[in-house]
């Protein structure tokens, strides 16, 4: 009977263990997984993100220098021309009946020959195609010098004089390339609706870039030097964004919600106002959505 309710005990025990082995597993299976980043001293700018576009400021227009027909054309859309290249050769009605009736003084009689005045690309044709009357005077075709472009935005009149204090701006391509350009000129005049101004930039460095194309430009508004910054990714918010916070890790693994106070922001970094942070601090970056303040975490 003593031998039944020993091994009894002992079963008991060794089922006890077991369910504590496993209780202790678990919980350290279930523990959230948060990676980590430091404070850092740094620089930051905040930045006005206005729309802007590429327009080519050179643009010439070929006209018709006399009435009459089209007999000839020497250029299409896209077409590189050189000047003093031939465009076009209008022949006037005048000579046309003459030749037919075999008394024109030579075959070039009435013919005028029609050559580009400046070097570019074609980029606009009226008369694609010969046999076309024209009268003097008629848009033919458009050639634009794509070296000289620049980039146009309508800006609000307020960021006017800070824009051109500026010796430096960043543009953003449509594919997340980044140029500089510097401040061109202003057109003076106003949209009388949207108060806003049209503001011409350059790029230091040419590159060919379509007319048309939509950027985006960076115009720095604020700037502070040597404050605490953390990666943006950090903070949480509400719902209503009137709220902000981090979740920092004590040297327990415990994670804590701290209250913030923002300074200036980029696309990257927070600078943060209050509390004081040292660079040694443990924040979480990945894994705080949804903690609860106090709570147990494992890092990565």
């Amino acid at each position: 009977m003593k031998q039944l309710i020993y091994l009894f005990i002992f079963i008991f025990v060794l089922q006890s263990c077991k369910q504590k082995t496993t209780s202790v597993e678990t919980k350290n299976v279930l523990l959230p997984q948060v990676t980590i980043t430091h404070p850092v001293l740094g620089d930051i700018k905040e930045f006005e993100e206005i729309n802007g576009q590429i327009i080519f400021l050179n643009k010439t227009t070929i006209s018709s220098p006399i009435t009459g027909y089209v007999t000839l054309v020497n250029a299409k859309i896209g077409d590189k021309i050189t000047k003093g290249e031939l465009l076009y050769k209008i022949q006037t009605k005048e000579s046309i009946a003459l030749q037919k009736a075999k008394v024109s003084p030579n075959s070039n009689f009435g013919i005028v020959a029609v050559y580009a005045s400046v070097t570019g690309y074609v980029n606009a044709q009226s008369i694609p195609d010969s046999g076309v009357f024209v009268n003097e005077g008629n848009n033919m075709i458009t050639i634009i010098k794509n070296t000289d472009l620049a980039i146009q935005v309508n800006a609000p009149f307020s960021l006017s004089a800070l824009i051109q204090t500026q010796k430096s701006i960043a543009i953003e391509l449509p594919n997340k390339e980044q140029k500089t350009a510097y401040f061109y000129k202003t057109i003076p005049t106003v949209d009388a609706v949207s108060q806003t101004q049209q503001i011409l930039f350059k790029l230091k460095k040419f590159t060919p870039l379509p007319e048309n194309l939509n950027v985006l430009i960076k115009i720095p508004i604020l700037e502070r030097n040597q404050t605490i910054l953390i990666n943006k990714e950090a903070v949480l918010s509400n719902e209503t964004q009137d709220e902000f916070w981090i979740m920092k890790v004590t040297e327990n693994n415990v994670a804590l919600k701290i209250n913030i106070k923002k300074g200036l922001e980029n696309n990257k970094d927070v600078e943060i106002l209050s509390p004081k942070l040292y660079l040694k601090d443990k924040i979480i970056v990945k894994g705080a959505y949804g903690l609860s303040d106090s709570t147990q975490v494992k890092i990565n």
